[in-house]
């Protein structure tokens, strides 16, 4: 019951800030201390100030007024030092709180399945990585210490106060709730328009990520214009809403500045009224100014600290939401790793769609032993290359089962099957870095003698040996500077050196001409005698390489053959696959 009440007077997005803050406790604690030093001494200035008004200076003891003159400086300064050394001990917990925060948002992005990715924009992805993480950084190093500076500042100087003139302090202690309702009434406001705030923010983002991706396109469509009418749009969209945040703030400022302006003219007021009748001493006055100025002078920045602490919400609550996403395809709870067994392939009633087309894939029955070579043909959307990604388990079937070598692939370990299955699609992922770091991705310490063989193999031994710095030659971003080819030719190389038991080409040698095609693949099928080889393809020269081709049309298996048969039969009809178009090449 008490957790219930806790959780309803305490935000959901605080709770979540202080579970990530909790290893770094010890960071937090040393500026805490530090934090509180830095606000008993900021007490301490106005109490020397009030004693040299009474006393010293009517006394003319100029001994205590150096001695004044000395606190009021070390008091000024212990308060810097303290209060920077709480600063620096907070942002270094900060720091390693966004390290941490990072890390494991990028693991959790790592272990999301196919189905995001294609669902969501490049930039909507990455956005909170950048941003959102920033903003908790800031709630971590500059907005935890001022909100703890508030309330030490606050409770302290109440409590001098209090003991200075109890009659004072609670003629000024009535305008502080009308600075808490003024927060209140603003709180909705501000976490709605922050929330806007940071969608904004991330669709101006993706479009980014997007519009830079294809600037060449752009530039070839000649829709230059187009585009800049879309970033004016979205940076608009992104202005107002940034525009509207700061209005509110602006509102929020001046509501509670106003309960800030009573009080300290009441003080004033009421204040010197009473040195005029003897009843309070005008040292005491001089201090009693000094605390409420010290009292309201962190209120009034709560404005702006408050609307941040909503920007930062917002930011916890993006990254929570991203959080939330679960994978589609993960280990089951009793999975295996898969056992040295022939890598034969079964498809058993297999029915799988994706949600704008459900039940495009109808496979009943479809064997391919363990070690056979075989290409897969078939229309555009006939089902490909869902099919292979059946097989590598980057979806789960709707209905039926994948097997290999006798096992529902949802009973493997995913580690266990990337390492045993290797899909490489038609644009295969390469990075920034060396020809040998791309090579070595899947094996670093692969030996130099195993990497020019596969490289042979694949017929980038001219292509290296051509390069300035051989091996070690970087290919930019993407290995754009690279051609088409030879960026299908280096990823073959790296799939082949992480020697898979079963590997899926999806018209992964699309760029290379017929003739470099034909060796590349008889290259492979003799590096891999013994793996499991599927082979997506249009092309008839392609296919006449293997003996066996499976022909899919709208979702189902039309041929199973021997590819001299299929071709012989293409030969004589150019409605071969009815009811699909003929295979061209």
């Amino acid at each position: 019951m008490s957790e219930g009440r806790s959780s309803s007077w305490v935000p959901n997005e605080l709770r979540w800030l202080t579970r990530q803050i909790r290893p770094f406790l010890h960071l937090h604690l040393g500026s805490f201390l530090c934090i509180t030093a830095g606000s008993l001494l900021g007490i301490l200035t106005p109490l020397v100030l009030k004693w040299m008004i009474d006393r010293v200076i009517p006394g003319k003891q100029t001994g205590l007024l150096l001695l004044a003159t000395a606190l009021i400086f070390l008091s000024s300064q212990g308060k810097t030092v303290a209060t920077n050394l709480g600063g620096y001990l907070m942002l270094t917990a900060a720091q390693r709180m966004s390290l941490e925060l990072r890390l494991s948002l990028l693991r959790h992005l790592d272990s999301l399945s196919a189905d995001y990715y294609e669902s969501t924009p490049v930039g909507t992805v990455i956005y909170p990585l950048r941003e959102p993480i920033d903003e908790i950084a800031y709630f971590g190093s500059d907005l935890v210490p001022a909100i703890l500076r508030t309330l030490l500042t606050t409770g302290f100087t109440l409590a001098t106060m209090f003991t200075l003139s109890p009659v004072l302090t609670v003629v000024i202690v009535p305008f502080i709730p009308v600075f808490l309702l003024a927060r209140q009434h603003f709180r909705k406001q501000l976490a709605a328009t922050s929330d806007i705030v940071q969608r904004d923010l991330s669709s101006w983002c993706s479009f980014l990520e997007e519009h830079v991706a294809a600037a060449i396109p752009v530039q070839l469509l000649g829709r230059q214009r187009q585009q800049e009418r879309r970033a004016f749009r979205l940076l608009a969209w992104t202005v107002r809403s940034q525009q509207q945040l700061f209005r509110t703030g602006i509102w929020f400022t001046l509501s509670t500045s106003l309960a800030i302006v009573l009080a300290m003219s009441a003080v004033v007021g009421y204040g010197g009224w009473r040195v005029i009748a003897g009843t309070l001493s005008l040292g005491s006055l001089v201090a009693f100014y000094s605390f409420v100025t010290q009292l309201f002078d962190p209120l009034s920045g709560a404005a702006e600290l408050y609307s941040r602490a909503q920007k930062t919400f917002a930011s916890v609550r993006q990254i929570q939401t991203v959080m939330a996403v679960r994978p589609s395809v993960v280990d089951a709870p009793a999975a295996i790793d898969i056992l040295p067994v022939p890598a034969q392939i079964d498809f058993v009633g297999v029915q799988f769609g994706y949600e704008r087309k459900k039940g495009m894939l109808q496979i009943p029955s479809l064997r391919v032993a363990d070690g056979e070579h075989v290409a897969i043909a078939g229309e555009n959307g006939a089902g490909k290359s869902t099919l292979a990604k059946l097989i590598a388990r980057i979806y789960d079937v709707d209905c039926g089962t994948v097997r290999i070598g006798g096992e529902d692939v949802r009973n493997l370990r995913l580690a266990s099957l990337r390492r045993c299955v290797s899909y490489l699609p038609r644009d295969p992922a390469l990075f920034d870095g060396t020809v040998a770091f791309n090579l070595r991705f899947v094996r670093p310490t692969v030996p130099d003698q195993e990497v020019w063989r596969v490289v042979e193999c694949t017929g980038l031994s001219d292509l290296i040996r051509g390069l300035p710095n051989g091996l070690h030659q970087s290919v930019g971003p993407g290995a754009c500077q690279l051609s088409g080819g030879e960026r299908q030719r280096l990823a073959l190389a790296r799939a082949l050196l992480q020697q898979p038991e079963i590997l899926i080409l999806d018209e992964a040698t699309s760029c290379l001409d017929q003739s470099s095609e034909t060796t590349v693949l008889q290259n492979i099928g003799s590096y891999l005698s013994k793996s499991t080889i599927i082979v997506i393809s249009h092309r008839l020269t392609t296919l006449s390489i293997f003996s066996r081709v499976i022909v899919l049309s709208e979702g189902r298996i039309v041929r199973d053959e021997n590819s001299s048969v299929l071709l012989s039969r293409w030969s004589t009809s150019s409605k071969l696959f009815h009811p699909t178009t003929a295979i061209v090449d």
